[in-house]
């Protein structure tokens, strides 16, 4: 099974860091005994899943798998701070653990400090102490791996090939490009039985949540719940995705002129951006971007009319609830990353002459924007929104 980091150097690395483990591991895997996965029944099961809350989502099939496989096992997900509360209340899971890995494309978050590393130190002993029995990593990271599987104790570790590592673990499923993320999340848990039934994603919201989010809409715009309304999340956590300012511009005015309450969401820091973005736009038009939290932007997302945006987390929640989405694509691979949903609309000029799978910049950008998504022009956003529309009417 071929290697999926497309980084030469760190892909070099990654070998040889395989070839060694291979050769350590080897008179062990001589005498060791392969765990018959389709009969087992572990006390404690940890969920590995330290990435975007997009990827958190659309692994969250493989969680329904799992607890339905071991509905008498305690099964713990080790998520960052955004996905522990995204999925503290889910029933399939017993208890969240919090790490915030530092990721290098984060705009926050990027660096190893002395008190990062002193809460890696405390959870590897906490999940020692834990005796976690099944570990399952489902980004497929080495490092991960090692740190949370085999240095923490767990004694059965399943995850993909996506970084090799095939001497740790127990259970390997092929890291398939071709194939959607949700698709290769349930192919890791495979190796204990059908999964063909749980497709899709899922993000379980309390009875008070929604009634809560209308309560704050209408206190917003000083009316009732508005008939129709679209949710713009212009945001993300790399800037090679971003679509034009004034395509955005365009895009909200033609829902605002067409009876649309438009809500633009984001982050805290994205605020004074999405807030200029709306400037001088008539119309029932407002900004509340860094004024949620991340269940109330889902209850926001789930009674919404449509959600359009760029490859972000927010399209991916709008997937769990069915809710119909514009997706706009362009840097990144749509067939691995696109809303898991019949009702999104991927929008895409397939133009891209950068490195989708690296997707950390753009060589050919058009005013700061990746070249393949300032091709891909407002009309056709709009002519998609006023297809939804045309079809809820029907």
């Amino acid at each position: 099974m071929a290697i999926q980091i497309h980084n030469k150097k760190k892909g070099f690395a990654l070998k040889m860091i395989n070839v060694l483990i291979r050769v350590l591991y080897f008179p062990g895997k001589l005498f060791s005994k392969k765990p018959d996965l389709l009969t087992l029944k572990p006390e404690k099961i940890l969920m590995l899943r330290l990435d975007h809350i997009g990827d958190v989502v659309m692994t969250s099939p493989a969680f329904s798998v799992l607890r339905e496989r071991f509905p008498y096992s305690k099964i713990l997900l080790l998520t960052d701070t955004v996905g522990q509360q995204l999925f503290s209340k889910d029933p399939r899971i017993d208890e969240v653990l919090v790490y915030n890995w530092p990721w290098v494309h984060q705009k926050k978050n990027n660096r190893f400090t002395a008190q990062r590393v002193r809460e890696l130190y405390r959870l590897v002993i906490r999940l020692r102490r834990e005796k976690i029995e099944l570990l399952i990593d489902f980004r497929g990271d080495l490092r991960f791996i090692a740190l949370f599987g085999v240095v923490a104790g767990a004694k059965i570790r399943i995850s993909n090939s996506r970084c090799g590592n095939s001497e740790l673990l127990h259970s390997i499923s092929d890291y398939d490009v071709s194939r959607h993320e949700v698709e290769r999340s349930l192919q890791v848990v495979e190796c204990f039985g059908e999964t063909g039934k749980h497709l899709k994603p899922q993000i379980y919201l309390e009875g008070h949540e929604t009634p809560a989010i209308r309560q704050k809409l209408e206190r917003l715009t000083g009316a009732s719940f508005p008939d129709k309304f679209a949710v713009i999340a212009p945001y993300s956590s790399k800037d090679v995705k971003s679509w034009p300012t004034d395509y955005f511009r365009q895009v909200i005015s033609h829902l605002s002129a067409t009876g649309y309450t438009v809500i633009v969401v984001g982050t805290n820091e994205d605020r004074d951006h999405a807030v200029d973005m709306i400037k001088n736009i008539s119309g029932e038009v407002y900004c509340l971007a860094g004024e949620t939290s991340i269940r109330e932007l889902a209850a926001l997302v789930s009674i919404s009319t449509v959600i359009i945006g760029v490859d972000t987390g927010v399209l991916h929640i709008a997937a769990c609830f069915d809710v119909p989405v514009v997706a706009i694509f362009g840097s990144t691979r749509s067939v691995e990353f696109r809303p898991y949903s019949p009702s999104a609309q991927v929008l895409e000029t397939k133009t891209c002459q950068c490195n989708q799978f690296m997707h950390d910049k753009c060589d050919y950008s058009i005013n700061g924007y990746a070249q393949c998504l300032s091709q891909l022009k407002p009309s056709k956003v709009i002519e998609a929104i006023e297809e939804i529309q045309q079809n809820r009417l029907v």
